[in-house]
C-alpha cells in the first residue's frame, strides 16, 4: 500500500514536472519570437524553418523527458513517411493527448491547423503565425492548404477530429477527405498505437499506467488519390467514399494493436 502511494505521487510530481518544462519551454520560445515579428532582416521564409526546428526539438526534448521519467515508452516505423515525395497531407489517429507532440517530434518541418484560441494568444499566436500554421477556422482555409501543399509542405490532420473514443473505434469526420479531394493531394498514413490506452479524453494528465503506455508510431506507403477512390464520380460521392476508404484502412491496420517489444523500445 505505501510502495503504491509512494508510486504514485512520484507519477504525478514527475508527470508535473515534465509538462512545466514543456510548458515553460514554450513560453520561452512565444516570448522570443514575438520579440521577433518585427525584425525584418530575417526573411519569412527562415523563421519559418526556426520556429518549426524548435517546435520539433521542443516536443523531441519532452517526450525523451517523460521517457526518462518512465512515463512512457516509444518505437517508431516511420522510413516510408521519411522518405515520401513532400506536398502531402499527413493524416493519423488519435488515442492519446500526446499524439501531436509526437507526431512534431518526428518531423523537423510540417504545417498544422491550430485553434483560434492558440492563433489569437499574444504570445502562442505570433509563434503559429510565423510558424506558417493555418486557423482551423479561416473562411480561406482550402486555398490556404492548397498553397502549402503545392510549395511541397505536409499538413497534419486527424480525420477523427478528436481522441478517439473507449471503444476503439475509429470514426472519421470527413475534413481530411474533403481537403484531399479539393486539392488533389496524396495522403501520408501514421498509425498511432498505444498500449494500454493512457491519457484518453476524460483522463486526467497525471492519470497513466504503472511504467507508462507503449507508444508505436508506424507509417503506410504513400497513397495517391486515384489509389484510394474514383477519381472521376462527383465531388460529393469522392468524399464520402475517400471517408469510409481511410476508415475502413485504419480499422483494419490497428484492429490487432500489438504493444511495442521490449527490444524496439530499448533501441528507440
Amino acid at each position: 500500500m505505501v510502495v503504491t502511494k509512494l508510486r504514485k505521487a512520484w507519477q504525478i510530481f514527475s508527470a508535473g514536472v515534465s509538462y512545466t518544462l514543456f510548458g515553460v519551454g514554450a513560453l520561452l520560445v512565444g516570448v522570443f519570437f514575438r520579440l521577433m515579428s518585427p525584425v525584418t532582416i530575417i526573411s519569412p521564409a527562415k523563421k519559418q524553418r526556426m520556429i518549426r526546428w524548435c517546435i520539433h526539438k521542443g516536443c523531441l526534448t519532452f517526450i525523451r523527458i517523460m521517457r526518462f521519467f518512465g512515463l512512457i515508452r516509444y518505437s517508431f516505423d516511420l522510413d516510408s513517411m521519411h522518405t515520401a515525395r513532400p506536398g502531402h497531407i499527413l493524416i493519423a489517429n488519435h488515442p492519446s493527448l500526446i499524439d501531436v507532440v509526437l507526431l512534431l517530434a518526428v518531423n523537423e518541418q510540417m504545417c498544422c491547423f491550430v485553434k483560434s484560441a492558440v492563433w489569437d494568444n499574444f504570445f502562442t499566436g505570433a509563434v503559429v503565425r510565423q510558424a506558417g500554421f493555418i486557423p482551423n477556422n479561416a473562411e480561406q482555409i482550402l486555398p490556404m492548404a492548397a498553397a502549402k501543399l503545392a510549395a511541397g509542405e505536409n499538413i497534419l490532420i486527424f480525420p477523427e477530429g478528436t481522441r478517439t473514443k473507449e471503444d476503439n473505434v475509429l470514426r472519421f469526420k470527413r475534413g481530411a477527405a474533403n481537403m484531399a479531394v479539393a486539392v488533389n493531394a496524396s495522403i501520408m498514413p501514421v498509425m498511432i498505437e498505444c498500449y494500454p490506452r493512457a491519457l484518453k479524453k476524460g483522463d486526467k494528465w497525471y492519470d497513466i499506467p504503472p511504467g507508462g503506455p507503449a507508444f508505436t508510431l508506424r507509417s503506410g506507403e504513400l497513397m495517391a488519390l486515384d489509389e484510394c477512390i474514383d477519381t472521376t464520380l462527383p465531388r460529393p460521392k469522392q468524399y464520402r467514399h475517400l471517408t469510409q476508404f481511410l476508415e475502413n484502412y485504419y480499422n483494419k491496420q490497428l484492429s490487432t494493436e500489438i504493444a511495442a517489444t521490449p527490444e524496439q523500445l530499448e533501441n528507440s
